[in-house]
């Protein structure tokens, strides 16, 4: 996909994909799309989101997203920093009306200036009716980080306050949230995201669902555990067929946490359980994500090595 971290991609109405990622250039950030019109095997070069000094700024977990109206939307991170301290965090939205060639601001959906409230890894997905959902997480302290909701009827342009959907009542460190529907058009959701146990140190997957379209959410369903002293974080979810595929990093393997390999799990019965662990790219590996391409078909991204990769996988 090119040099940089955190790969997404979407796929347009037209049946090409745009692709993001962060790339690391001249002392900068920058949010970078690219374009691949055959499933992912390659990708050209497109347009720049967004951009800013490395030294001051912190630009990444980008997050694409198309509108029903054709309008895309990109979602990141888009903080300030003073000597390596962090100052002031936000979650930026961007548009484009080219596929993603040229960008615009749009909106700040959250904002913080506590020093310890960090705002992170946005994810956008369309509700039911008609209206937009940006997840995120929001940290509370340290070791204490919630997953949180903000909803849209403008495109984008105004937000909701925050609800939280996971993380209330617990000291736990919630965080890079994926979103999928467990069947096409069902009102049920099911976000999955990684947690930080601060008793012991590591991370383990987990899930919770919605059965109302994200306007209340149930308990907390693990997805995965590596076992004692490994970890399991930074997951992915998609609808493939009547399945639903997980991903996530993990250090079962080798590797010093966060690097390690990136697995999945498959469910067949709407994220209840999960089996079927299969690894697809070895140490090193990093910050992965899926997307649906089919019904028997998805992409998996991650960065190895410092450049970003997508693989199409078939079951």
């Amino acid at each position: 996909m090119g040099a940089g971290t955190y790969p997404r991609a979407t796929v347009l109405t037209d049946g090409s994909l745009l692709g993001v990622y962060t790339a690391f250039s001249s002392g900068n950030n920058i949010i970078t799309t690219i374009k691949s019109i055959d499933s992912g095997a390659t990708w050209t070069a497109l347009g720049t989101v967004a951009q800013g000094p490395t030294a001051t700024k912190d630009i990444d977990n980008p997050f694409v997203h198309q509108l029903p109206s054709g309008r895309v939307l990109c979602t990141f991170r888009n903080h300030d920093r003073l000597n390596g301290a962090y100052m002031f965090y936000r979650i930026t939205v961007c548009y484009s009306d080219d596929k993603g060639a040229s960008w615009t601001y749009l909106s700040t959906p959250a904002s913080d200036s506590n020093p310890v409230n960090g705002d992170w890894e946005p994810f956008l997905i369309d509700a039911l009716d008609g209206s937009l959902q940006l997840y995120y997480s929001r940290e509370n302290a340290a070791n204490d980080q919630d997953s949180l909701l903000r909803r849209s009827t403008d495109g984008g342009l105004t937000w909701s306050s925050a609800q939280t959907i996971s993380g209330s009542g617990i000291t736990a460190r919630d965080g890079m949230l994926g979103l999928a529907r467990i069947a096409i058009g069902s009102s049920t959701l099911i976000a999955i995201f990684e947690s930080l146990d601060p008793n012991t140190g590591l991370f383990t997957v987990h899930s919770v669902k919605s059965t109302d379209d994200g306007a209340t959410w149930g308990s907390r369903n693990l997805v995965y555990s590596p076992g004692t002293g490994k970890n399991a974080g930074a997951p992915g979810i998609a609808l493939i067929g009547n399945k639903l595929i997980a991903s996530f990093g993990t250090d079962e393997d080798g590797g010093t946490w966060s690097t390690g390999s990136m697995r999945v799990v498959i469910s067949s019965d709407g994220g209840s359980t999960w089996g079927t662990k299969t690894t697809i790219h070895g140490v090193p590996s990093l910050w992965a994500g899926v997307l649906d391409l089919t019904e028997s078909t998805f992409l998996a991204m991650y960065e190895s090595g410092g450049t970003s990769y997508a693989q199409k996988v078939s079951f």
